[in-house]
């Protein structure tokens, strides 16, 4: 009997000593609020550091077709293969075996200790490559990272928007944040100038925060917090198409997702209160922090893409981790470089998360919205002030402008009206990002009280049009109209059937369904003919003259720095 019960005792302990100590107990890694340890950040570099990627004497482990002929033979990939990777959305993906070293990580020996990509989606079209590094080994890291990634912010003009939010981040309550460092790089012996390397969303994340390494690590890549058909999941809780799962929200760390499709799940249920769904499966001081950034650092492209989500194991809640806002900090207004203003309207104030069901149902309660104002004011107020910015970008042009006013950077800086930017706009865009803080804020306020926008469609059967489009929301309750404009020229300037009409429920011509889609039908004369190109333009109008566009947009083909905004290409049949 003290055998069999020695016995017990023994694959007992086993079985434990196989689990972490979050496992054994089934408590999550993060609890209530998230915040980062200040000592991560305690070796984080404070000026340019070097960085070496060579080549190896033998032919790269990897292999590939040619990159001028991907249906080719498959032969170890080269260099020309990589910086020539020009898209992120096919199967060509090159990979080449390389020696990757800096003055404190230094290889062992003369053999490939790496595999280096190219990495981005739209900087694969600027005239620099931004890359990534995997070390080989899983033990030898480079500061206790795997995943080392150099971003060459080839579209900001000042090379210092990303790391300037990551250093303000490290500084704001219910956040996290990103290393980062600035980097002089050398390829194959040719010196690529100044990068940017942030740190890696992946297991080595995980693990130096003290997290489980099999915590849920999202990256969003067209998520608007929907059950999209493509996020199915199989009885064992992975994806039943991952390829299809992966261009909607890729995992970048985890098992099975079944927690993300229920809170998606929660979300649908239009009878449940929001903020019951923010108690449960979001942290509330987090997600409003992720909300007022975009604010005020002026993040646009934050809807569906350029956020992490991070799900504990053992917890419903998912927390915003912040990425990518090289576009943030009034980057739509660098050299004048568009004619017409880059963000329609909306898109500067809460409307531009009306399409996703999270934000939507949240933002619509007036007690949210007061509340994200009260968190815009605290982290201005507190932590993205102008003296903050001014000290940090100061410290950053001391380093940056060797780099700027040198090959290869200074022939690659963005172009504007005027042509290749120069040493002094580098300075006045650089000096300037402190003001954009008030001016952000001021385009975030001067949007309060509008409706909402919304979609425009449209049908032509048996010689009558129907407009459609959906009922435009205003946050207080006040009556909307609507005014139409057709015709055939982006401007609308000689409308062809309506000039402006004034539409209310009074109108025989209109109808609104019981899911909110308004519309609107009549006969023209002459009949419209298969092929002719329309232009739609449905505006909103309050009983207090607040204005409101469709999210749709069109772009000039003769003129591409011009943009229609609230308009929408019509093709007839």
């Amino acid at each position: 009997m003290k055998k069999e019960l020695l016995l017990i005792i023994t694959i007992a302990l086993l079985l434990v000593g196989c689990e972490s100590h979050n496992d054994a107990k089934h408590e999550p890694s993060i609890s209530g609020a998230i915040e980062d340890s200040s000592s991560w950040y305690s070796d984080q570099s404070r000026v340019v550091t070097e960085a070496n990627i060579s080549l190896g004497s033998a032919p790269s482990k990897t292999l590939c077709a040619p990159y001028d002929d991907p249906t080719g033979a498959l032969r170890p990939c080269t260099l020309e293969d990589i910086e020539n990777d020009n898209s992120a959305f096919d199967d060509y993906a090159p990979e080449l075996s390389v020696i990757f070293s800096t003055p404190d990580f230094q290889p062992s020996s003369e053999a490939t200790n790496a595999i280096l990509k190219q990495k981005g989606k739209s900087t694969r079209q600027a005239p620099q490559n931004s890359y990534k590094v995997k070390l080989d080994s899983k033990d030898i890291l480079y500061r206790k990272e795997r995943r080392i990634q150099y971003n060459k912010q080839s579209f900001d003009l000042t090379r210092m928007r990303n790391k300037l939010s990551f250093d303000l981040f490290q500084e704001i309550p219910n956040f996290t944040s990103l290393k980062t460092e600035f980097v002089h790089l050398t390829l194959d012996g040719e010196d690529k100038g100044l990068y940017t390397r942030v740190e890696s969303y992946d297991k080595e994340y995980l693990l130096n925060r003290g997290y489980h390494e099999d915590d849920n690590l999202y990256k969003a890549q067209d998520f608007w917090f929907y059950k999209h058909p493509s996020l199915a999941l199989n009885s064992d809780g992975e994806p039943l198409d991952r390829v299809a799962f992966e261009k909607v929200i890729e995992p970048q760390r985890g098992k099975e997702q079944t927690k993300l499709l229920e809170m998606l799940t929660a979300l649908e249920d239009e009878e449940r209160d929001i903020d019951s769904i923010i108690s449960q499966y979001f942290n509330r001081d987090n997600y409003l922090t992720w909300l007022a950034i975009n604010i005020i650092m002026k993040n646009v492209d934050t809807t569906s893409q350029n956020f992490f989500l991070l799900n504990p194991l053992y917890s419903d809640t998912f927390y915003f981790l912040p990425w990518d806002y090289d576009g943030a900090w009034g980057w739509d207004q660098q050299l004048d470089q568009f004619d017409t203003p880059y963000y329609a309207d909306w898109e500067l104030g809460i409307a531009r998360y009306w399409d996703s069901p999270l934000h939507r149902r949240f933002l619509s309660k007036k007690a949210n919205r007061d509340a994200l104002d009260a968190m815009i004011k605290n982290l201005r107020d507190n932590y993205i002030t102008e003296a903050n910015v001014d000290a940090k970008v100061a410290a950053y042009k001391r380093l940056l402008r060797p780099y700027i006013t040198t090959s290869p950077d200074f022939e690659n800086l963005p172009s504007g009206k005027n042509g290749r930017a120069t040493e002094d706009d580098w300075d006045r865009e650089s000096d300037a990002l402190s003001a954009k803080i008030a001016s952000n804020i001021s385009e975030y306020e001067a949007q309060k009280g509008k409706p909402m926008p919304f979609w425009q469609d449209f049908r032509y059967e048996d010689g009558v049009m129907l407009l459609l489009w959906d009922e435009s929301v205003d946050l207080e309750g006040d009556a909307v109209t609507y005014t139409i404009k057709l015709g055939d020229d982006y401007n609308l300037s000689a409308p062809l059937i309506l000039e402006k009409i004034d539409i209310d429920e009074n109108n025989s011509d209109l109808e609104i369904s019981k899911y909110g889609e308004v519309s609107y039908s009549f006969k023209p004369d002459p009949a419209f003919q298969s092929g002719d190109k329309l232009y739609l333009k449905i505006t909103s109008k309050d009983s207090l003259g607040n204005e409101q566009t469709s999210f749709d947009n069109v772009m000039d083909e003769d003129e591409s720095n011009y943009f229609y905004h609230g308009v929408l290409e019509i093709v007839i049949p």
